[in-house]
């Protein structure tokens, strides 16, 4: 299955990696230029 998340947080890496992971096709789009920026 082909995946979409929105966001690279720490949420949305973290599912993307188990998404991956578990055989699925992911794509990460992050606004930021480098991923987790509006991570405190």
């Amino acid at each position: 299955m082909k995946i979409l998340v929105l966001g690279a947080g720490v949420v949305g890496t973290t599912a993307a990696y188990y998404l991956a992971s578990d055989g699925h096709e992911v794509t990460v789009i992050e606004r930021h230029l480098a991923p987790a920026r509006g991570t405190s």
